[in-house]
């Protein structure tokens, strides 16, 4: 009776143990598979994390690059732009636009879908992530009032005009609405009246420049600080560059092109001054270089906007040279806008950045 009980018992155990072993296994497999599937879920959110790194890089890259070019993208422009762990094609819809697409205000949504690649996981993207931002294309411009606009008032050496003048409003550029040759707050005072020049000062100029809308040059941000120029010297003169000279400032025989500040008083000087784009001045011009020229418009006297109708600041008259000098200033909206080309560029609409956008 004992031997068959111990037999009974070691026939009952064997199974059990095969059962537990059994048992231990499905788990350390349902484990090993949880383990896998959580790896997979990590690495599949880390993958998306890269794509949309990719996709945010390559919408700025591209906002980037028609903003060096300084011309707005067409309807429908598209381009790829590689970055490190894979690619990203962005396309840009125009999704409104002014009857004068010239004056900017047009309205952009720009798509990037960005692509993950691992070289070690083959050539397909192993993540996609698309996000888009609406974008507002401006041009920088400027008022222009007059191919001269002396807001300080300008006139002669002594009260002559000793030299010779040539200003003149026709747009040399495009069938252009014309300006006058030279918009001055005269205010009295010896005044420069050659035959060529419409001063107009009967209109309302001695108020008209109380605030930055006179010219649509904002002034006190240049003043203080705010606008970043491209160089604040006279560097590269040539290629249509932004240039910020503070304080007074004398040029002698100065040949280049773009939009050149000037925060002080500005002496011409030399054999020739010669100025394709625009000449903005704080305070004024005296035109002392034997031959002036400007392909273009001037403006002077912008620091009589940093108080009201220029309160408080002695009128300070501009000055046509002395006998012997030759000044030509011309208006050209073409190489004014070549003069803010390096303004141009996409604005971005606050809070208008969106992630995953539909395709379309």
């Amino acid at each position: 009776m004992t031997t068959r009980r111990w037999q009974s018992e070691g026939g009952f155990a064997l199974p059990l143990t095969i059962f537990v072993l059994m048992l231990v296994t499905v788990m350390l497999a349902a484990l090993m598979v949880q383990v896998q599937t959580d790896r997979r879920i990590a690495d599949s959110s880390g993958d998306l994390v890269e794509a949309l790194v990719i996709a945010q890089s390559g919408l700025e890259g591209y906002i980037a690059h028609y903003d060096s070019l300084a011309f707005r993208p067409s309807n429908g422009d598209s381009l790829r732009i590689n970055v490190v762990g894979g690619y990203a094609d962005v396309i840009a819809h125009v999704v409104h636009a002014p009857a004068d697409t010239m004056l900017g205000g047009i309205d952009y949504i720009i798509r990037s879908r960005g692509r993950l690649i691992h070289p070690t996981r083959g050539s397909d993207p192993q993540a996609i992530r698309v996000v888009s931002q609406f974008a507002r294309w401006e041009y920088g411009t400027m008022k222009v009032l007059g191919a001269y606009t002396a807001i300080d008032g300008i006139r002669c050496t002594e009260g002559a005009c000793g030299g010779t003048y040539e200003l003149s409003g026709y747009d040399e550029c495009l069938s252009a609405p014309n300006v006058p040759a030279l918009f001055s707050r005269q205010g009295g005072g010896p005044a420069l009246v050659p035959p060529e020049v419409d001063p107009r000062e009967e209109s309302a100029a001695g108020n008209a420049f109380r605030d930055s809308s006179f010219t649509g040059i904002d002034w006190r941000q240049v003043v203080s600080g705010a606008f970043h120029p491209d160089y604040k010297a006279l560097t590269n003169v040539n290629d249509w560059a932004t240039y910020v000279l503070d304080g007074d400032v004398i040029l002698t025989d100065v040949d280049g092109a773009g939009l050149l500040i000037i925060i002080g008083n500005a002496t011409l000087s030399g054999a020739r001054f010669k100025w394709q784009g625009v000449l903005a001045v704080g305070g004024n011009i005296l035109f002392e270089a034997e031959t002036s020229t400007v392909t273009g418009a001037v403006v002077s006297g912008l620091n009589m906007v940093l108080s009201p109708q220029g309160a408080g600041r002695a009128l300070d008259w501009g000055r046509f040279g002395d006998a012997g000098t030759h000044i030509e200033i011309t208006y050209n909206s073409c190489t004014i806008r070549n003069a803010f080309r390096s303004l141009s560029g996409f604005a971005l609409v606050p809070g208008a950045w969106m992630d995953r956008w539909a395709s379309y």
